[in-house]
């Protein structure tokens, strides 16, 4: 461990990536101020800063063990918000276009709950064990320093309209999708930040119910992933706190769900498998259905300036944003907080760490990158480039594999842990695998979803 300068840390944004990054920071400077847009006291719910909190969302084991890592106690502060820790496999039912995965027993799960209680849990443990200072209902205006270095950031209060300067000797950017970054770089001098995006024209529409179970009984979880050629379109039904769950309708361009209540029902019998359409038929709606467009995949290509600016790093959203048709987004941006923290363990605050992260970060959100944009990318409506030969080799084994998995509980697992991200996608390419793949799924049974 290398000592280096350990006075104050500067966080932008109070999200679940930034709580995170203050958790991290709190390790190694004495004093961390996370500045925020939204108005922290008032009742916890939605908030503005996060548009898609309403959307269904589900934290991957891999992303669950690394927010573990850096806030000890907080999986155990979700069950106890009522989040449901579920096995996957086993208690969750996955569609693919070949059939449902069998539901074998493995060691990888999923955690589902509403994103604003799993916000408002990571963020009060991690004000818990920390002494961080919260500057909410403030906009960030831009950033100290110039290109070599960032110092700090200029801020805006919401409430009094009054700019104020926060130094810092380090800071983090965790300021979502709709972050600046990009502009705030190019006002210190630095060149246009490029972008790397794929958009297949994603769409959610999402409602809540009631399924009017038994106290202790939950929900189903159904996930039954997009087939991403014609109409590409797939659902998603999962058990959140208080009894209730989340039914998410997802569409490519051209096949956009609706939100009005009969036009959601029927978008709903119109997947695959009549599965989430029957339970919802039984169930009572909770609020009306509410809709979420612009689901592209962008990254930054920050390794493309000349210099990284030192002491200043953007994590999750604000350095690479996923279509969330594919779950990872909450987990890359733990494991993006979980390489600075390593950063700052091994090195300090130190010449040289910020750029060493900011490569760190790049790469443990790189699997989950490909995974989506290959998806993506068979839509015949996507907006980026058609996958070359290697790419259309890669797409032809993964359709492999995935048949396969629909037949060979070993299979299942290991497809299970390359999706949940709890190994990477090289893992699939181990001799038992390729051999598995050329000798093709055999007999196949067809599984219902809750069998």
């Amino acid at each position: 461990m290398v000592a280096g300068p350990t006075r104050h840390a500067l966080v932008l944004g109070a999200g679940l990536a930034g709580s995170l990054a203050a958790a991290a920071l709190a390790r190694r400077f004495d004093t961390v101020t996370m500045v925020e847009r939204d108005d922290l006291r008032t009742a916890a719910g939605p908030r503005r800063g996060i548009p898609q909190a309403r959307q269904s969302h589900l934290l991957m084991g891999a992303g669950a063990r690394a927010m573990e890592s850096l806030v000890p106690g907080v999986l155990g502060d979700l069950r106890a918000a009522g989040a449901h820790f579920l096995a996957a496999p086993t208690e969750v039912a996955f569609l693919t276009k070949y059939g449902w995965l069998p539901r074998t027993p493995h060691d990888e799960y999923v955690v589902c709950c509403g994103r604003d209680l799993l916000d408002r849990v990571v963020r009060n443990r991690v004000l818990a064990r920390h002494r961080i200072e919260v500057l909410d209902a403030h906009d960030v205006v831009g950033l100290l320093g110039v290109p070599t270095a960032v110092g700090g950031a200029v801020v805006r209060s919401r409430r009094t309209g009054e700019q104020s300067v926060v130094a810092a000797d380090f800071v983090v950017a965790a300021t979502g999708r709709s972050s600046r970054v990009a502009s705030w770089l190019r006002d210190l001098g630095l060149p246009e930040v490029p972008d790397e995006v794929v958009d297949a024209g994603t769409a959610y529409a999402t409602r809540i119910f009631d399924a009017g179970l038994p106290p202790g009984q939950r929900a189903p979880a159904i996930v039954m992933i997009a087939n991403v050629t014609g109409d590409a379109v797939g659902g998603v039904l999962l058990p959140i706190e208080d009894g209730l769950m989340t039914a998410t309708m997802i569409g490519m361009r051209g096949s956009e769900p609706p939100t009005g209540d009969t036009e959601f029902l029927a978008f709903a019998k119109q997947l695959p498998h009549p599965e989430i359409a029957d339970v919802l038929a039984a169930a009572q709606p909770v609020g009306p259905a509410r809709g979420f467009r612009g689901l592209v995949n962008r990254r930054s290509l920050f390794e493309r300036l000349p210099a990284w600016p030192e002491r200043f790093v953007a994590v999750g959203d604000a350095a690479a944003v996923l279509n969330p048709a594919h779950a990872h987004g909450m987990s890359v941006a733990a494991f993006g907080v979980a390489a600075l923290a390593a950063g700052l363990e091994r090195h300090g605050n130190t010449p040289g760490l910020a750029g060493r992260v900011q490569r760190a970060v790049r790469r443990r959100g790189r699997d989950a990158w490909d995974l989506a944009v290959s998806d993506d990318l068979r839509h015949p409506r996507v907006l980026g480039p058609r996958p070359g030969p290697a790419g259309r080799v890669q797409n032809r084994y993964a359709d492999r594999i995935t048949h396969v998995a629909t037949a060979r509980p070993p299979v299942t697992r290991a497809l299970v842990d390359v999706i949940a991200l709890a190994k990477p996608v090289s893992a699939l390419l181990t001799p038992r695998l390729l051999w598995a793949a050329a000798r093709g799924p055999g007999q196949t049974r067809q599984q219902e979803a809750g069998k």
